[in-house]
């Protein structure tokens, strides 16, 4: 990862591709059922949702940061040339991952192809507020996120263009009112009994993670000091761990502001703790954190590919082997995909021709 610093303030984001790392593995480990005395584990698992919110944060913060750098350099910014790059990004592999899925092991159920036009479409998350529907084609269940992040693609420019208008802290305001309207859409939600899937699943009733990328990537928390960072940081992170499930009734409406701190504030240490930058820095975890996507779309089907080699193996299963064989399948799956695949398309995407941008645009690639 190149070591160059942004042109704009000096802030190095390099290690951010650990962070996204950590993310993935939140998720990882969310989705496999760990056997009740790995308590850590079933923690971890309980709450490795969060991991999401850590990715829509990171989105958010790296964007925002590229418009500002494109605006500096050539005055204006190109949303054409930014829809190029995300869509270069993410929609092949979001769309050949399920369609081979579909080929391989056949339909689940009827919605299998109204589910893959869904998200053929970036409208699958809407899909996916009924389970038989994003369960339709095997190990595609968590692709439900890659339509909602498009669509938060569809309001960043504008957003920017805000910004540039009305300042940063008109900005702020306007995005810190939309919250309680947020919060009552949960209420709304919740009282009317429509399923916790339907607000997981809707940008606009959980916007907090995306809205605290924004605020980090507008400088609004650079000159809080770090160890109020941190209480934020482990008090949110409590008010995960005891409020109720994200999945009950009251959790829907409650747990998306502590984790929108949570992914903030974790997002503040990683760029100004510098002994947590360092240790993001290392290189084996950035790798990781660049083949994130990957990482992410097979991480479901992986997970059983790793029983498959150990059964060949005659390795003994038990939940350390599994995540273990898991995550090292997902890890060659992703890193062949990223040579093949994603790479070669990130070579198409509009050149940025600054040198002391290359770092962020290299972070933001793998956003």
């Amino acid at each position: 990862m190149p070591s160059s610093r942004s042109s704009i303030d000096g802030l190095r984001t390099d290690q951010l591709d650990g962070l996204r790392f950590l993310a993935f593995a939140m998720v990882f480990f969310s989705h496999f059922s760990a056997p009740a005395e790995y308590s850590s584990a079933v923690m971890v698992q309980k709450q490795g949702w969060v991991g999401v919110e850590i990715f829509f944060a990171l989105s958010s913060f790296l964007l925002f940061r590229l418009f500002e750098q494109e605006r500096a350099r050539t005055g204006r910014i190109s949303i054409s040339q930014f829809f190029v790059r995300r869509l270069l990004r993410i929609y092949p592999l979001m769309v050949l991952f399920p369609l081979a899925m579909l080929l391989a092991y056949g339909p689940q159920n009827p919605a299998a192809y109204g589910w893959l036009l869904g998200l053929v479409s970036f409208v699958g998350n809407y899909i996916a507020w009924f389970p038989d529907n994003w369960s339709s084609i095997r190990y595609t269940a968590q692709l439900w996120s890659l339509p909602y992040e498009f669509q938060i693609y569809l309001l960043l420019p504008l957003l920017f263009l805000l910004y540039l208008s009305v300042g940063r802290h008109a900005l702020a305001t306007g995005l810190l009112c939309v919250l309680p309207l947020c919060l009552l859409g949960r209420v709304a939600f919740a009282l009317s009994g429509v399923a916790t899937q339907a607000v997981y699943m809707t940008p606009l009733l959980r916007s907090e993670s995306t809205i605290v990328g924004i605020l980090v990537a507008m400088g609004l928390t650079r000159r809080l000091p770090l160890p109020l960072v941190a209480a934020v940081f482990l008090l949110s992170g409590i008010g995960l761990v005891f409020l109720p499930y994200i999945h009950t009734p009251v959790g829907s409406v409650l747990a998306y502001l502590p984790a929108g701190l949570f992914a903030g504030s974790l997002l503040h240490i990683a760029l100004y703790a510098q002994n947590v930058a360092h240790l993001l820095r290392w290189p084996p975890l950035a790798y990781l954190g660049t083949i994130s996507f990957g990482l992410y779309v097979f991480h479901p089907w992986s997970f059983d590919q790793g029983k498959a080699l150990l059964q060949l193996a005659h390795i003994p299963e038990n939940y350390a082997t599994t995540c273990l064989a898991g995550l090292a399948h997902c890890v060659l799956a992703a890193t062949l995909s990223y040579r093949v695949l994603e790479q070669p398309l990130l070579r198409l995407k509009p050149r940025r021709s600054h040198p002391e941008t290359v770092q962020d645009d290299a972070v933001a690639a793998n956003a």
